[in-house]
């Protein structure tokens, strides 16, 4: 074994290990990291493109009953279009990548978070900020968070 791979672990090569860890650690807030009550899926208005999405009931009570379908439908173009879909999950874009963890599953998603993420990266998540305008990072993040199963 060269002395650049170092020893092997289950399996992996050290880099393997190395690059999961990054992956698992650096994309997504725990459930713990924001601290948001618990919130029943509100379903969406029948005129929505697929029936997987959906918004917190707390974002329908604050006046938010219903999407901007244009801005889902947006943020569901790029978000096919630019590739995100060969590393996340993410059950209304079917998509079951399994590079980035996965945006089903994680309350603490928000808007703002996802903004920052796509526009500046982390780990081996890379930034999109010089590629995309801000009205096309704020209408992914829209999508992301307002779909994303919680």
């Amino acid at each position: 074994m060269s002395q650049r791979t170092g020893k092997k672990r289950a399996g992996l090569g050290i880099a393997t290990v190395g690059t999961l860890a990054v992956l698992s650690a650096c994309m997504l807030p725990s459930s713990e990291a924001v601290s948001q009550p618990a919130a029943a899926p509100v379903p969406v208005t029948a005129s929505a493109p697929t029936a997987a999405a959906t918004i917190p009931a707390a974002a329908a009570a604050a006046g938010a009953a219903t999407l901007d379908q244009a801005r889902v439908a947006a943020g569901r173009e790029l978000f096919g279009s630019w590739g995100c879909t060969a590393c996340h999950t993410l059950s209304d874009a079917q998509s079951n990548g399994a590079v980035g963890p996965s945006l089903d599953g994680n309350a603490s998603l928000t808007e703002e978070f996802i903004t920052a993420r796509v526009t500046n990266g982390q780990g081996a998540m890379p930034a999109f900020g010089g590629q995309l305008s801000p009205k096309e990072v704020a209408d992914v993040a829209y999508y992301i968070a307002h779909v994303a199963k919680k």
